[in-house]
């Protein structure tokens, strides 16, 4: 049997959320311009969606927005300290009204739910990934992580990746869940674990240090969090809320770079 491939001493980069505030901006134009006859609501509950409250209330603020809405009095709180001049709507008060009809999640790139498309034009706008951190060459039967409920069909490359179901993970993906890296898709090996999961890469050349993508915007091969929900029973909604404080967001913005 192979030894396991062990990392470099040069630090691989950790698990990351990558929130693309380039393509929020872009959804939230594009709603803006198809929303008539009333206000763009653009829901921010949950840390808005677990994208971050702060940064996305500014970048909708500035992108044609007329109102946030959050569930918490301490949300609004948040985006009026950051000086962010929008109106906020909460719904979690004494005085709580039934807000004006919202754009559900598809400033965030999604539908409501698994038969709900997002509208024309609009993106994912969340990416998470992370490190390969060791690979194995095994034989078939191989048995792989808790109770062995999954064995190698044959003789295969496992490839280990830090991140599991207190990241987020939905564990109800176990059998079904599938990881990018290269472009690729591999399978899920194994149950998903608290803080790694194992995925099945046959004979691909994968490499400590390479970025395994959990989900991202579907463009280069990776899985969508609607993918992910459609393999746990869950929403698109709900997979992106769950990517725990453990997963550090990481925010593109090209436009102020420019």
């Amino acid at each position: 049997m192979t030894p396991p491939a062990t990392p470099a001493d040069t630090p691989i980069r950790g698990r990351e959320a990558t929130i693309d505030l380039d393509a929020f901006r872009t959804n939230v134009s594009i709603l803006a311009a198809r929303t008539v006859g009333g206000p763009l609501v653009i829901d921010m509950t949950a840390d808005a969606y677990g994208h971050g409250l702060v940064p996305l209330a500014r970048v909708a603020a500035e992108s044609g927005a007329d109102i946030l809405s959050v569930r918490d009095q301490g949300d609004a709180e948040s985006i009026a300290d950051a000086g962010i001049g929008i109106d906020v709507r909460c719904w979690h008060t004494t005085r709580f009204s039934v807000p004006p009809a919202g754009s559900g999640i598809a400033a965030f790139g999604f539908g409501m739910d698994l038969t709900d498309g997002a509208p024309t034009g609009v993106v994912p706008v969340m990416t998470v990934s992370a490190p390969v951190l060791s690979v194995k060459r095994v034989p078939e039967g191989h048995g792989v992580s808790y109770g062995f409920v999954y064995r190698t069909p044959k003789e295969t490359t496992l490839a280990l990746v830090p991140v599991g179901y207190a990241d987020g993970i939905p564990r109800g993906a176990t059998g079904s869940g599938r990881m990018a890296i290269n472009g690729r898709q591999y399978p899920i090996a194994g149950r998903i674990a608290m803080d790694q999961v194992v995925l099945d890469v046959g004979d691909a050349t994968v490499v400590p240090g390479d970025r395994a993508i959990v989900f991202g915007p579907g463009l280069e091969a990776e899985p969508t969090a609607a993918d992910w929900a459609a393999n746990s029973g869950s929403t698109a909604g709900e997979i992106l809320a769950r990517i725990g404080r453990r997963v550090p967001r990481r925010y593109i913005d090209r436009e102020v770079a420019r």
